[in-house]
């Protein structure tokens, strides 16, 4: 008998176990599949976990800085306890310096300011006041050391100061953060395989119907979610939509 599904979610990281949450939470029978052994193990793992909003366009600002409120309150957010515990956000707070002649953090602060990011702007006499320990001159391009002879050469020029985000910092441990969420989402109903590998996403007139795993079992859906990391050009390679994807 082919299992059935509401929605299937490929990958079970923090990402993928954060979609399962949140359709679980609407009332959505969430499958997700991932061939490692268990949530987290793949490149969330390896995720040096930093909270930040400095990104460059309007969505990826908007939210991340949403994000700082669910991992600020994370255990109320999810709603349950997790045997092997619960993550703890560590709010350090983020700087971003703002260097001559660049424009990124131009386009963030105007970011910031018509999201409502908390910031605070410093000069440089404020940077040093209060990150005495940085080095603050200014290195000019955008190169490989091992490409360019001068990559370590000081330009004479010193950095203008920071951008300070007081709501950004880290979380204690990432993989535990993809079990906090699949703890959380399998509250709610939702399902994880895990050691399970898609080889097919079955399709009927332009939509997805399902998905076939390397054992032969087959598995029904309306919607499929790929939040497969690193992998994810596989599965658009695998439903014929890669040349369609544009970041």
């Amino acid at each position: 008998m082919t299992k059935k599904a509401d929605a299937i979610i490929v990958g079970a990281g923090v990402i993928g176990s954060s979609v399962a949450f949140e359709l679980a939470k609407r009332g959505y029978k969430t499958l997700n599949i991932d061939k490692l052994p268990t949530s987290g193990y793949g490149s969330t793992s390896n995720s040096c976990a930093i909270v930040r909003a400095h990104y460059s366009t309007w969505d990826g600002v908007a939210m991340a800085y949403e994000g700082f409120f669910y991992w600020d309150d994370w255990a109320n957010y999810l709603g349950v306890e997790d045997e092997r515990g619960m993550i703890k956000y560590m709010k350090t707070g983020s700087i971003m310096f703002k260097l001559q002649g660049e424009d990124h953090s131009k386009k963030c602060l105007k970011l910031f300011d018509e999201i409502g990011v908390e910031h605070e702007i410093w000069d440089l006499a404020k940077l040093k006041e209060r990150m005495p320990i940085f080095s603050h001159d200014q290195y000019d391009g955008t190169t490989r050391p091992d490409e360019d002879d001068h990559f370590f050469d000081k330009t004479g020029k010193q950095i203008e100061g920071a951008v300070y985000t007081p709501g950004s910092g880290y979380v204690s441990d990432p993989q535990l953060s993809s079990h906090n969420l699949q703890v959380a989402a399998e509250a709610k109903g939702g399902e994880f395989l895990f050691n399970k590998e898609i080889t097919e996403i079955r399709q009927e007139n332009g939509k997805v119907v399902g998905v076939t795993l390397k054992s032969g079992e087959q598995i029904d859906a309306p919607i499929f979610v790929n939040v497969a990391g690193p992998h994810s050009f596989v599965i658009n390679r695998m439903a014929g939509v890669e040349d369609q994807m544009n970041i």
